[in-house]
């Protein structure tokens, strides 16, 4: 097995950006990794930095429009920049509450939000803003995604699972084997925590945002669950880079 590909996602539920390089630390997600979210202007996570569910934010389960937007992040900067239809552009520096007020801005007036309903672009402290509280690396693996297009007889973009890892090497849903054990990838160790249950989000096309394929349903009628890959724990940090060799150590 090897790891493939890295992708990050800096704002939750926004587009991803592919890393040819990263440093993992023990416990913690990849840097940048959800480290920003969209709260509610009306919920709980708008007023702290604490792990909130995504019912607490504007995501792309609910506002499918968000696949429209084309994000990337510089590191060294800080500043994200997105475009999205109509000649939309915004670009700050997240470092700062006037660039996060203007991003924010921006994804509202292009879902069309009302003035009462714009976001609060918040930044996680410790945590990022993930699904899972125990395993904040998500891991896909190619071939169970492959089966998947198998049976739907239709390519679909792996970018819909939204995972760090996608995963070269192993059988389909071989990864229903790790929960519980250690994954040796690169100098690296992680310890798969969970099965990474699937939301309506996939359905939605990255490409074009619409919500074009049933996932949920072709998983359960084909496969018997709804789920497409696994969480995982860094239990030792380390650099990563694409290609690294993937093992099971326990």
């Amino acid at each position: 097995m090897n790891l493939h590909e890295i992708w990050r996602y800096p704002v939750k539920s926004l587009s991803a950006d592919p890393l040819h390089r990263v440093v993992l630390n023990p416990g913690l997600g990849l840097p940048h990794d959800r480290r920003w979210a969209l709260a509610r202007a009306d919920g709980k996570a708008a007023n702290g930095q604490d792990w909130q569910p995504k019912s607490q934010f504007v995501v792309l389960v609910r506002e499918f429009g968000l696949a429209a937007l084309k994000c990337k992040f510089d590191d060294r900067s800080g500043v994200f920049s997105l475009e999205g239809p109509g000649g939309l552009k915004a670009s700050a520096n997240l470092a700062t509450e006037a660039g996060r007020a203007v991003i924010a801005e921006a994804v509202a007036s292009h879902l069309g939000l009302g003035a009462e309903e714009v976001p609060i672009l918040v930044e996680a402290q410790k945590f990022g803003y993930f699904d899972s509280t125990e395993g904040p690396i998500s891991i896909l693996n190619l071939n169970s995604h492959r089966a998947l297009e198998k049976v739907l007889k239709q390519t679909i973009d792996p970018l819909r699972f939204r995972m760090n890892f996608h995963i070269e090497g192993c059988e389909a849903w071989a990864e229903e084997q790790w929960l519980g054990k250690r994954l040796r990838v690169g100098k690296t160790e992680l310890l798969v925590t969970e099965a990474t249950g699937r939301c309506k989000a996939t359905h939605v096309n990255p490409d074009n945002a619409q919500a074009d394929v049933k996932i949920l349903s072709a998983l359960k009628n084909n496969f018997g669950h709804t789920q497409m890959g696994v969480y995982a724990k860094v239990i030792r940090g380390g650099l990563l880079v694409p290609g690294d060799p993937v093992e099971i150590i326990d």
